[in-house]
């Protein structure tokens, strides 16, 4: 018989085979102590609970029992991979082709075709069925607009870091957009077609420092710009939440581009984008920008800009932007109303956003700010709110005040006034009495400090009161 108190140094165990039962697994132990040995059978539930038993009354690991399945070929396993996702494929591409046609897949699975298709399926003459690619294949040819998802941790339980498998979008015909998340763009190989038929392109969090990693991923040597790398029919680019230092000239490859979008990177300044010569709508908020020369040169003829959350201090170098309609300075770092002046110089601009700056919180600042636009004060819609008509009506005193501090002779002749009140005589008539009688005012103390005052710029606005009354 077998002694194990005189044998402690000659004793083994382990887990030769296992026997399948009535659907259940049983692991065949091999107990040996010297020369004898002997066969038990246990469930896996049955080491389940003794481990659990050494873990609560002796401290033993939680980690050292491995998991039922030590490995599981349709997760780590391409084929069986691919077999899944072609069953996948076949349930959803009615759906999807007939309703979105947008499809996600994991940068896993495109290596998986990848791989497959490079070489020659093998011989699996046991297996039930056989790997059949085409459901796969057949939508991603149909595509509209496909998202692919990476990640930098280990796939599973394995050793597969799932963002270092190469793949390539050779397979795919994608007709209109392209989002990359989360990709690692050195592990693209080859863009395939999508250069000559994409209108989107999206790429997030995938921490790209350059505009060439993202436009040039597949070339080798990037300091060059060949006609074959570029983006023939792009029109909106968004390159938000990654590293983006500048906007290099790797831009220029896109050069149908008409909306560019950088939000949340570390740009410091906007480089020349003139030979975008389509860009009408540029989005560059959160981001490192403090100063703005001379925008008109290096925007062209952009009609919306959004610069929140930057640290903008004036906008000086933004008073030749003669297209620009919608501008968003929101949270900057504005903070005195003549810094503002600059804007007044727009004939198109229309939608205004400054709130979040110092600036706006100053007394009467929408009043000042809309006296900087004049005859257009009406037009502007300042932080998503028209000017009122009492609003109106200050900025109409302060400029007719401006005038007289100034010394200078208002334009004001009677059939421009009439003018104004056949487009809206109440309105304007109100706002002429009250510059009228502020006039008036002012003259008086000019008087008696014994100045010499011209109030013949008076007479026009006297004789069309005085007619008004008499209608």
């Amino acid at each position: 018989m077998a002694s194990l108190w005189s044998n402690a140094n000659d004793v083994s165990i382990e887990i030769s085979t296992t026997e399948e039962i009535v659907g259940v697994t049983f692991y065949i132990i091999v107990v040996k102590i010297s020369d004898f040995k002997w066969k038990v059978k246990h469930r896996y539930s049955e080491f389940y609970t003794l481990h659990n038993q050494l873990v609560t009354e002796h401290g033993v690991s939680k980690d050292i029992l491995p998991s039922k399945k030590v490995i599981d070929f349709h997760i780590y396993d391409i084929y069986f991979l691919l077999k899944d996702l072609s069953l996948k494929c076949f349930a959803e591409s009615d759906f999807v082709l007939s309703s979105t046609r947008v499809y996600t897949l994991k940068t896993l699975e495109l290596h998986a075709i990848n791989e497959v298709l490079k070489s020659p399926i093998p011989d699996f003459s046991n297996l039930n069925t056989h790997l059949d690619l085409g459901p796969i294949l057949d939508l991603c040819s149909q595509l509209d607009n496909l998202i692919i998802v990476g990640s930098n941790n280990e796939y599973l339980q394995s050793n597969i870091i799932i963002n270092k498998l190469p793949f390539d979008l050779c397979p795919f015909k994608i007709h209109k957009s392209l989002y990359l998340k989360n990709v690692l763009l050195n592990s693209i190989v080859s863009l395939g077609t999508v250069r000559d038929t994409l209108t989107t392109l999206k790429v997030s969090y995938c921490n790209a420092k350059h505009i060439a990693d993202i436009l040039q991923c597949d070339v080798l040597h990037k300091t060059t710009l060949e006609g074959s790398q570029r983006w023939t029919i792009l029109e909106t680019l968004d390159l938000s939440n990654n590293n983006l230092t500048e906007i290099d000239h790797t831009i220029n490859l896109a050069r149908s581009l008409k909306n560019l979008i950088l939000d949340h990177n570390k740009i410091s300044t906007i480089s020349d984008l003139t030979q975008l010569t389509n860009l009408t709508s540029l989005s560059i908020e959160y981001n490192l920008i403090t100063v703005c020369n001379d925008l008109h040169t290096r925007l062209g003829n952009v009609k919306s800009l959004n610069m929140a959350q930057n640290n903008v201090v004036t906008t000086k170098g933004f008073y030749k932007l003669y297209s620009l309609e919608n501008l968003n300075l929101n949270c900057n770092k504005i903070s005195d109303i003549s810094e503002l002046q600059y804007l007044g110089n727009l004939p198109c601009l229309e939608n205004l956003i400054l709130s979040g700056n110092n600036v706006a919180a100053t007394v009467d600042y929408r009043v000042k700010l809309f006296e900087y636009f004049g005859d257009r004060a009406s037009d502007i819609c300042l932080d998503n709110e028209k000017p009122s008509e009492a609003e109106l009506d200050k900025v109409s005193v302060l400029r007719a005040l401006r005038i007289v501090k100034e010394g200078r002779t208002p334009n004001l002749s009677i059939d421009k006034t009439k003018h104004l009140l056949h487009i809206g005589q109440r309105t304007c008539l109100k706002i002429i009495v009250k510059i009228y009688e502020k006039l008036k005012q002012k003259v008086e103390i000019l008087k008696k400090s014994s100045a010499t005052v011209d109030i013949c710029f008076l007479w026009p606005l006297h004789i069309l009161l005085q007619d008004n009354q008499k209608k």
